[in-house]
C-alpha cells in the first residue's frame, strides 16, 4: 500500500481511531497495532504474509534460545544458523534468477550444447530486504548482550512488521523501538511536526521526483542514443536529485506517519549532497542502512584496524551494492563506492601527517576553496555512480558515460523547467530544515481549525502540482 494513495488515506485514519479506542489496555493496543501492520502488508499480497511470519518467528525463537543457552559455543551456533537462514531467504527470493543463470553458465563451459536448469517464477516480496535486516539486528543485538531479556512475541512482531517502515525503511533498531512499546502511543506530542514532514515528503515525491522522472530521466536512461550530450548530463544530475527526493521523501512520510502515531523513527537523510567527501556523504545518505552495515558488517570484519581498513570498506560497500540486487550494475556501483571511500581515507591519513598541509587548510580563503572543490568532486563522483544504479544494464550505463565524455553529441533536448527543478532539489537541502522548523513554530501558534485548513490547503496544492499517476517509490523494488 503506497502512502500516496486514496487507499492509505482511508486506512490510516481508521487505524489511528482504533488505536485511540484501544488505548485503555496496552495488550489490546498492541494487538490492534499488529492487526493494522498485518493488514497493511497483506494489501501488497496475501502470499507474502507467510514469509513475514517466518522471519518474525525465526528472530523471536533466536532471542529465546540465545537467552536460555548457557555456553558461548551454543550461542555462536544459534546466531550462525539465524544469519545463514536470513541469507538463504534473501538469496532465494532476491538472487534466485542470478544464481540459476550463473550455474547454467558454469555447467555449460566446454559443452557444445548449453545446460538449461529448471526456472520457476518467483515474486519478490516487497520490503523483504528491509525487514530481514531489521530482524537480523534484533537477533545479533541479543547475541551481543547475553544478559538482555528477549522481547515478547508480540513486541518482536510489532518491531519487524511496523507498517510505516516495513516497505522501505528507515531500518530501526530494537533499542530505538521497544522502549516506545511501554505505553499506548495514541496521542502524539509531535502532531504538527508529523504533518510538516508528511507535506515535505509529498512535495519531494509528487512535485520534484515525479517531474524529473517523467520529463527527462526515464526517457534518457531508456534510450540514451537519441539524446544530446547536454541532455544526458542533465539527466544524470536529474536522477541524482530524483532519487534523493524520492527516497528522502518516502522517509519523511514514514517518519511523519510514525510521529502522528506517537513513535519516533530515526532520521534517514541529512543533506547528503552538501557533503564535501564520500565518508560524510555516507553519514548523511540512507543513514540507517549505512549504520547497519557499519555495526553488523564493517566492524565485525575488523573496522579501522591498520592494514585492513581499505579492504573492509570495499567489502562492505560491495555487499551494500549486492543488497540492492544481483545485477552487475549494482555490484559495480557498490564496489566503486568502496574504492572511493578507501581513497578518501587514504588521502585523509596522508594529509593528517603533513604539517604544511594542515597549516594551509587552516587559512580561511584556502579552506573555503578546498571545501568548494571537495564538494564539487564528491557530488560529481556520486552522480557519476548513479548512472550504473539507474541504467537498464551495464552496456546502457557505458553508452551514457561515452556520450558524456565525447561531449558535443547532437540529439534531442529537454524542457527548460528541468533546470530550476534540479536546483530546487539542491536548495531544499540547505533551507529545508529551516523551513520545516519555521513552519512547525508557525502552525503551533494557530487554532487547530486553522491548522487543519492550512495543512489541507498546502497538501491540495502539492497534489495538484503533481502528475495524474504517481509512480511507486524507487526503493520499493529493493
Amino acid at each position: 500500500m503506497n502512502f500516496v494513495t486514496l487507499e492509505f488515506c482511508i486506512f490510516f485514519p481508521i487505524v489511528l481511531f482504533i488505536l485511540y479506542l484501544s488505548c485503555y489496555h496496552l495488550g489490546i493496543y498492541k494487538g490492534a497495532l499488529l492487526a493494522g501492520n498485518i493488514f497493511f502488508y497483506a494489501y501488497a499480497g496475501l502470499t507474502f504474509l507467510p514469509l513475514l511470519f517466518t522471519v518474525i518467528i525465526l528472530n523471536w525463537c533466536t532471542g529465546k534460545f540465545l537467552f536460555s543457552s548457557k555456553t558461548t559455543c551454543s550461542k555462536k551456533i544459534i546466531i550462525t544458523i539465524n544469519i545463514i537462514l536470513h541469507i538463504l531467504i534473501l538469496a532465494f527470493f532476491k538472487y534466485y534468477e542470478f544464481i540459476i543463470l550463473s550455474l547454467e553458465s558454469i555447467f555449460s563451459l566446454g559443452r557444445s550444447i548449453p545446460i538449461t536448469l529448471p526456472m520457476i517464477d518467483i515474486f519478490f516480496p516487497v520490503g523483504l530486504s528491509f525487514y530481514t535486516f531489521q530482524g537480523l539486528s534484533y537477533s545479533i543485538d541479543q547475541y551481543r548482550n547475553p544478559t538482555s531479556h528477549p522481547e515478547s512475541f508480540i513486541n518482536v512482531s510489532l518491531f519487524i512488521s511496523f507498517f510505516p517502515t516495513i516497505l522501505a525503511g528507515p531500518i530501526m533498531r530494537g533499542h530505538q523501538f521497544f522502549p516506545q512499546l511501554g505505553k499506548c502511543n495514541y496521542i502524539s506530542d509531535e502532531l504538527i511536526t508529523g504533518f510538516a514532514l508528511i507535506l515535505s515528503g509529498l512535495f519531494k515525491k509528487v512535485v520534484l521526483a515525479s517531474y524529473l522522472s517523467e520529463h527527462i530521466v526515464r526517457d534518457v536512461f531508456q534510450s540514451p542514443g537519441i539524446y544530446s550530450s547536454w541532455t544526458i548530463l542533465t539527466a544524470v544530475y536529474g536522477y541524482s536529485i530524483q532519487i534523493f527526493c524520492d527516497f528522502s521523501g518516502y522517509s519523511d512520510l514514514a517518519i511523519g506517519i510514525g510521529a502522528l502515531m506517537g513513535y519516533r523513527i530515526p532520521q534517514n537523510f541529512n543533506a547528503p549532497y552538501l557533503a564535501y567527501n564520500l565518508q560524510i556523504f555516507w553519514h548523511r545518505w540512507h543513514i540507517t542502512l549505512s549504520q547497519w552495515l557499519k555495526d553488523y558488517l564493517y566492524i565485525p570484519l575488523g573496522g579501522n584496524k591498520k592494514g585492513n581498513r581499505y579492504i573492509n570498506l570495499i567489502i562492505t560497500m560491495f555487499i551494500g551494492g549486492l543488497w540492492h540486487g544481483s545485477h552487475l550494475r549494482f555490484l559495480i556501483w557498490g564496489f566503486l563506492h568502496g574504492i572511493g571511500l578507501a581513497l578518501v581515507h587514504f588521502i585523509k591519513t596522508v594529509c593528517a601527517s603533513q604539517t604544511n598541509v594542515q597549516y594551509l587548510l587552516n587559512i580561511p580563503f584556502i579552506k573555503t576553496i578546498h571545501y568548494i572543490i571537495s564538494w564539487a568532486l564528491t557530488f560529481h563522483f556520486v552522480s557519476f555512480l548513479w548512472i550504473f544504479f539507474r541504467a537498464e544494464d551495464v552496456p546502457c550505463a557505458l553508452e551514457i558515460i561515452k556520450r558524456i565524455i565525447i561531449f558535443g553529441q547532437e540529439g534531442e533536448g529537454f524542457p527548460i523547467l528541468v533546470i530550476p527543478v534540479i536546483l530546487t532539489g539542491l536548495l531544499i537541502q540547505v533551507v529545508g530544515p529551516y523551513i520545516l522548523t519555521s513552519f512547525t513554530k508557525f502552525q503551533k501558534r494557530l487554532h487547530w481549525i486553522i491548522q487543519t485548513f492550512v495543512l489541507a490547503f498546502i497538501a491540495g496544492i502539492i497534489l495538484k502540482m503533481g502528475p495524474d499517476g504517481i509512480m511507486p517509490f524507487i526503493y520499493f523494488q529493493f
